[in-house]
């Protein structure tokens, strides 16, 4: 009877250890997913923000970081992951050389990648990911632009460029030749009277500044991003020359859709992209392609942009409600 009893007590820790040993299993089991930006802005954050969302669906553990928009950072950031062991890296690259050939060597090892917020296409390795059509998104600025050039203006107009060229220089400079090209099209004749990198608000106050005091024949500026449209929408107001000079951008978040409501008919039109979206597909994306549900794709696929303008102020209105819950 005892023996029987030593028995039972062996067989009831084995499986008390068997269980531990299986809890610690689907333990090592779950996905580790890295995810990368590279600065610190609402349509950043918002990038994070759709891959928390996806990951927290998943149960995957998401590992986030910013590189600053500093190549060797990003090298440095993808280097320490693939040596952390995690299986999937999610990333707004810097630069579609550079950072794809840094990413192909943690592809090489074994790690599973998604892009988002920057077009790529014929990239073997890649799982796929998601982005803003930045050419196309700049043109349908442009073809806003169009409309309102030939309302206001019986000659050709002087434009200037602030941009990121400095940062992304193939993103930016997508962006606002997808927007000169719908001028094109559209049969305006310009001039570029001033083309400058200006990648935070206070870089591109001073810029724009500078740009109306050497160029005060210039009729609008067209930014590239958020931060140089701010900038400029600052410079403007702040020498009090609303309803003389005027601004098209790139990018929209609540500050700007206000803007574009004020009676002061500085900010003509900008884009609203989706980075919530695109974080969170590309999360699911490498979900899948780490399980082995799908296989890669080697592109990136577009979300599209939304166009908001002085000219359709009730679809201004919407978006405000819509995303922000703000009644305006």
């Amino acid at each position: 009877m005892r023996r029987i009893g030593v028995c039972l007590l062996v067989f009831a820790v084995f499986f008390i250890l068997a269980g531990c040993s299986g809890k610690k299993e689907a333990a090592g089991d779950k996905i580790t997913i890295a995810g990368i930006v590279f600065q610190d802005d609402e349509f950043m954050n918002d990038l994070i923000n759709g891959m928390k969302k996806a990951a927290g669906e998943e149960d995957i553990t998401l590992l986030t970081a910013n590189t600053n928009s500093d190549q060797s950072r990003e090298v440095e950031l993808i280097n320490t992951y693939v040596n952390q062991k995690v299986q999937g890296i999610c990333i707004a690259p810097l630069d579609p050389n550079t950072s794809i050939a840094t990413l192909r060597v943690a592809s090489n090892q074994g790690v599973k990648v998604a892009t988002v917020n920057m077009q790529l296409n014929n990239v073997d390795f890649l799982s796929g990911g998601y982005c803003s059509d930045d050419y196309l998104n700049g043109h349908l600025v442009g073809e806003n632009a169009v409309v309102w050039v030939k309302q206001r203006y019986n000659r050709p107009v002087n434009i200037a460029l602030l941009h990121f060229d400095t940062q992304v220089p193939a993103q930016s400079k997508s962006r606002y030749t997808g927007f000169l090209a719908a001028l094109d099209e559209g049969g305006i004749e310009y001039n570029i009277v001033a083309s400058q990198a200006a990648e935070q608000i206070d870089l591109a106050l001073a810029a724009a500044t500078d740009i109306l005091t050497a160029n005060p024949n210039v009729d609008f500026f067209f930014c590239a991003h958020g931060l140089s449209m701010l900038g400029a929408i600052q410079a403007v107001d702040q020498a009090g020359f609303a309803g003389k000079y005027f601004v098209f951008g790139y990018d929209i978040n609540q500050q700007v859709a206000e803007m574009i409501l004020e009676d002061k008919n500085i900010l003509q039109a900008s884009i609203a992209q989706d980075p919530f979206m695109q974080g969170y597909n590309a999360i699911k994306l490498l979900k899948k392609t780490i399980a082995g549900e799908v296989q890669p794709t080697g592109k990136t696929d577009p979300v599209p942009g939304i166009v908001l303008s002085r000219t359709d102020t009730g679809n201004v209105r919407k978006f405000l409600k819509d995303k922000y819950g703000v009644d305006r």
